[in-house]
């Protein structure tokens, strides 16, 4: 395994390290499996009943009669062209599988969303440029109501089918067991999970942003101000300032994620965050990996902050 050790410099003035563990690639020794659920969502305020799914990944120690042993469940918003199916692929599978045969990492629930409306009909324009009606505030015209879609439809059903730490499906319930919920994803699915914290900041205490900045909830391709990220990055914290929260941030080699490496270098010196790997003192870290732009490398990621998210 490869450890990245970035010394501060002149995008990011503190230090960074990031394992690469190459032996993901490798065959794994257990299989975990996926499954589908299907809804319907009607949040976008704009009278239409949308029927959408998710996949959920299961790993392979997962045993639907032991009731006693409950899972942390991460959520996982893929990037710009993509779908939910991305990692159902056998050979992306495997990555999955092989990330739980490490005993450092305790295995949970992951699942997959996706932003888009309807990803199997509009999939060749999506495949093409990902510019097909969304609810991530990303597609014009339509309300960034995402948010809504996930806590409303997509945790209160998952969870409720799963041995999960939720007592019920109310919004309380759900709040309540925010200690074992995280939400990560990559490029847009990043931007998506700074937006996450911004609007969901109740339901989740664990967050997973990787290779991409925040666009402080303006459509992506505006221009942003360093002080409109810091105000909408600090704002839930100063809203909800009894909840604790961790942000592992992450980004690839010199040609990803510039613009995130630019708003880490402030954003870990906001007034109630706290830099370093420790969630009983700290509340925000980056690091820097060698890898290309692709969601591919998700578990790769993974494995550097699942042994940080929901250890407390």
């Amino acid at each position: 395994m490869k450890t990245v050790v970035t010394k501060p410099g002149e995008i990011i003035d503190f230090e960074t390290v990031f394992t690469e563990n190459d032996r993901i690639w490798e065959e794994p020794e257990h299989a975990g499996r996926f499954e589908r659920i299907d809804y319907t969502t009607s949040v976008y305020e704009d009278g239409v009943t949308y029927p959408k799914y998710c996949n959920v990944y299961l790993p392979w120690c997962y045993d639907p009669e032991d009731r006693d042993r409950k899972y942390n469940v991460i959520y996982y918003q893929h990037g710009n062209t993509l779908d939910p199916d991305f990692f159902t692929d056998p050979e992306r599978k495997k990555t999955l599988d092989r990330l739980f045969d490490f005993p450092e990492i305790e295995p949970l629930i992951i699942v997959f969303t996706t932003y888009y409306f309807d990803c199997v009909t509009d999939a060749d324009v999506r495949a093409d440029t990902g510019y097909v009606p969304a609810g991530d505030g990303n597609y014009l015209g339509v309300k960034a109501n995402f948010w809504k879609e996930v806590t409303g439809d997509i945790i209160p059903l998952v969870e409720s089918r799963y041995n999960t730490f939720i007592e019920g499906t109310s919004p309380e319930e759900l709040i309540a067991a925010r200690d074992h919920r995280a939400f990560s994803g990559y490029s847009r699915g990043s931007v998506c999970t700074w937006y996450m914290f911004h609007n969901a900041f109740e339901y989740f205490r664990w967050y997973s942003p990787m290779s991409c900045h925040t666009t402080a909830g303006k459509y992506i391709q505006d221009p942003i101000t360093d002080e409109e990220v810091k105000e909408y990055v600090a704002q839930p914290v100063k809203d909800h300032p009894d909840l604790p929260f961790y942000i592992y941030a992450a980004g690839g080699d010199a040609t990803d994620a510039q613009l995130m490496k630019q708003q880490m270098k402030y954003l870990t010196k906001l007034d109630g965050f706290s830099y370093g790997t420790d969630p009983e003192k700290n509340n925000i870290y980056f690091s820097v990996a060698d890898f290309p732009h692709h969601d591919l490398y998700a578990p790769f990621y993974y494995y550097n902050s699942l042994q940080v998210l929901f250890r407390k």
